[in-house]
């Protein structure tokens, strides 16, 4: 029983650990290459649009609502939100939530973890132009408009890395 156990919390550990799967493929957006440009809407139907953000470093965060990595590391996201709001950054939160209930999960987990930066609802393209297959997937977008880091599913100290990244930009 003990065994069981143990095989049955290391395989909830191996899955948490590792990030969820989209599985599509699409375009790659890769570092020091130009950030696609999107409109998408908010949860209120607000078009946002990236370019309104250009001379700010952004970081996009893809994740979806029912995804436990994601989950984990939006306590982190906000804290890095927090910290650097005030200094040219934004984050923009693009959910891969799909379906009739999706706007009302996304809602919820917004106000689950008091999020107060954007959450986008994506369009099926923005996804693919950016080449997430995995989530939660973050882009960190210098002032001019490049994708200058990219990180899929949870990394170990994740706060302190964006914190290093986010400072070389500002």
């Amino acid at each position: 029983m003990r065994r069981l156990f143990r095989f049955v919390l290391i395989l909830c550990l191996a899955i948490v650990c590792f990030s969820c799967s989209k599985g599509e493929k699409g375009a790659a957006s890769t570092e020091n290459s130009a950030a696609p440009s999107f409109v998408l809407a908010d949860l209120n139907n607000n078009k946002v649009s990236l370019d309104t953000y250009k001379g700010k470093v952004v970081m996009l965060e893809f994740f979806a609502s029912w995804c436990p990595p994601c989950q984990m590391s939006a306590p982190d996201v906000k804290s890095i939100y927090e910290k650097y709001r005030g200094r040219g950054f934004v984050v923009l939160a693009v959910s891969l939530d799909g379906g009739a209930e999706a706007k009302a999960a996304v809602s919820s987990f917004v106000k689950e973890f008091g999020l107060t930066y954007p959450a986008l609802m994506d369009d099926g393209k923005t996804s693919k132009q950016y080449g997430v297959i995995s989530i939660p997937t973050s882009f960190i977008i210098d002032r001019k408009g490049k994708i200058r880091n990219k990180h899929i599913g949870l990394i170990p100290d994740f706060s302190n890395t964006l914190s290093k990244e986010i400072e070389a930009l500002l």
